[in-house]
């Protein structure tokens, strides 16, 4: 009965964890809740992920990450670094996904990612290359580097964790860094001689200096007076002088998506027009004619001199995610108005102030420029362009770095166990001011630090049913046969197929016990498979949902949810060979 109902909440988790119908933060307090309401754990087992050293260890690793980049020291080196490879395409991806690696393996990887990603548009701009031939390699780079450590990404840590309760002997921090290694250069190899012909080419607007290659959709009232009023919309100056493509009409209440051109145009009528920011801008300045989000929210006190319009993605620290504008109080609480919104490689074509906002959403905005710069100091927004780059603080780089560093000696010496090591960095980060408190706060990934904790005591759930031996026995009864080798290829495509569809975190809890069990039943060394799930749980290419990496560029990328199926399925499959064939030879069984 015990091991039906473990397995029906880990299906049910496994469901929601995908379908995303519920915050990932959620359902795990509520997986929590399950398993401790139903006696699968004591009430001690069930809120011990929250004193749990992987989960303290995690969230200081978000910290010093912060730190490192908030002192600029990750963005000057980087853009000396990407900037050495000229205009040579594959030099560039090898460079881009070599640099923001060696930062992964240190620090977070969608840090690394976020500060990254405006040199790289930079380097785009000035090259004449498509944001969209860039950015997936900048992600997968980060998601490669991570597993080149053991503080490079939160399952790393995780599964050191668990194997150390299991077997009372964890991953030291370097022990992922033979494996990683050799992952990192077959996936810049695969990337810059071969995967970046699968890359999209999206043009999408006119390249200028100060935008990205994006056409925005923004709303339109014609007014009293206006010139276009009685005129159709083929005989109108949208399309000939303004350059702006009529995408629907909203007419008393009534939506007309694509609208006939020799339709007229009435006075209160709401154009949803289709254009770059430049055109936008023109659309501002003609008579008869306004901005509706500019409209409803005006800037006050502000001259035409003072306005700019950039672009802005929600990173994962926004809290603004699963809400509107207009919930949120936007123009009113930061003084800037949302002219357009762009999203999984296309503009939305709806009122901006009813969207749901997503991960990964490009927001077009426009105001002071001393606002935009308020915005991006922890709001959860990474300005993409239009105003110089947020202030660092560089006499504090050094500070950063020594004590990075020093976080590594101490774990590698055995001087302090990783998270002594790393809450003590975490603390003189604060205290150095590298970062202030409420930066250090915002840094943390909340959602990943409940859905961490809140997931562990299903672990729990697993191995005292006994529904994780039952899994283990499936599995070696499916491929035993074949030998040890075979049933860790098994383990590691399960992992990763999961991590595909859910948080490469929880992916790594749920199947670390299966994994303990497996190994055990066949009487060999659980080492390798425990690394071979810590791997497999970073190696999310296929899906944009599957890492936040993936989710942050593909708004300013303009992707799809199937490019990365397209470049991602085949690195897949590369790494999971070469990591099958590889992890025995390091780690023997």
């Amino acid at each position: 009965m015990e091991i039906t109902l473990t397995l029906l909440i880990l299906l049910i988790a496994i469901t929601l964890f995908a379908t995303e119908w519920i915050p990932m933060d959620l359902v795990s307090i509520m997986v929590l809740l399950a398993v401790g309401l139903t006696g699968l754990v004591t009430p001690e087992e069930a809120f011990s992920g929250f004193s749990s050293p992987a989960v303290i260890t995690v969230a200081a690793m978000f910290v010093l990450g912060a730190g490192i980049s908030h002192t600029g020291a990750i963005s000057t080196l980087g853009e000396h670094l990407i900037r050495m490879t000229g205009h040579s395409q594959p030099l560039m991806i090898a460079s881009i996904m070599g640099t923001v690696a060696f930062f992964s393996a240190f620090i977070n990887n969608i840090g690394a990612t976020a500060v990254l990603m405006p040199v790289v548009i930079t380097m785009a701009r000035r090259t004449k290359l498509p944001t969209s031939k860039l950015l997936i390699p900048l992600a997968f780079g980060s998601l490669l580097g991570g597993v080149c450590t053991m503080i490079g990404t939160p399952p790393n840590i995780l599964i050191s964790t668990l194997l150390q309760q299991y077997t009372g002997q964890g991953f030291r921090i370097f022990d992922f860094t033979p494996l990683g290694v050799v992952l990192l250069a077959c996936g810049i190899s695969y990337m810059s001689l071969f995967g970046y012909k699968l890359l999209p080419l999206r043009k999408s607007g006119t390249l200028t200096e100060a935008y990205q290659v994006k056409e925005y959709i923004t709303e339109v009232e014609i007014l009293e007076g206006s010139p276009l009023k009685g005129k159709t919309i083929s005989q109108s100056m949208l399309e000939s002088e303004l350059n702006m493509k009529v995408r629907a009409l909203l007419r008393d209440r009534r939506k007309y998506p694509r609208p006939q051109r020799n339709r007229k145009l009435r006075v209160g009528d709401i154009l949803f027009l289709e254009g770059d920011p430049q055109g936008i801008l023109k659309v501002r300045k003609e008579k008869g004619l306004a901005v509706v989000p500019e409209r409803d929210n005006p800037l006050p006190g502000t001259s035409e001199r003072e306005i700019v319009v950039v672009e802005a993605s929600l990173t994962s620290t926004s809290d603004m995610v699963g809400k509107t504008l207009r919930q949120e109080r936007f123009a009113e609480n930061h003084g800037l108005a949302v002219l357009a919104i762009w999203r999984s490689g296309a503009p939305v074509v709806r009122k901006v102030d009813h969207v749901i906002l997503r991960y990964g959403d490009v927001l077009l905005l426009q105001g002071p420029e001393e606002k935009v710069r308020h915005l991006a100091k922890g709001h959860g927004f990474l300005v993409l362009g239009g105003v110089d780059p947020v202030p660092y603080r560089p006499r504090r780089a050094p500070i950063a770095v020594v004590t990075i560093i020093g976080v590594i000696l101490m774990s590698v010496t055995g001087t302090a166990p990783i998270v002594i090591a790393a809450t003590l960095g975490a603390l003189i980060m604060i205290l150095s001011k590298c970062l202030t408190i409420k930066e250090a706060y915002n840094s943390i990934d909340w959602p990943i630090i409940l859905l961490i904790a809140g997931t562990l005591p299903l672990g729990h759930a697993m191995e005292n049913s006994g529904a994780a031996k039952l899994l283990a026995d499936m599995i070696i009864g499916g491929v035993g046969s074949f030998g040890p080798w075979v049933v860790l290829g098994a383990v590691f495509l399960i992992t990763f197929c999961l991590t595909e569809v859910m948080s490469h975190a929880a992916a790594a809890v749920l199947v670390a016990p299966i994994a303990y069990n497996t190994a055990i039943d066949m009487a060999v060394s659980p080492r390798p498979f425990f690394m071979a799930v810590a791997v497999a749980a970073s190696m999310c290419f296929m899906t944009p949902i599957s890492h936040q990496s993936n989710a942050l560029v593909m708004g300013p990328g303009g992707y799809k949810f199937f490019d990365y199926t397209k470049a991602g399925a085949p690195l897949n499959i590369l790494v999971w060979i070469i990591a099958t064939l590889l992890i025995p030879l390091l780690f023997p069984f």
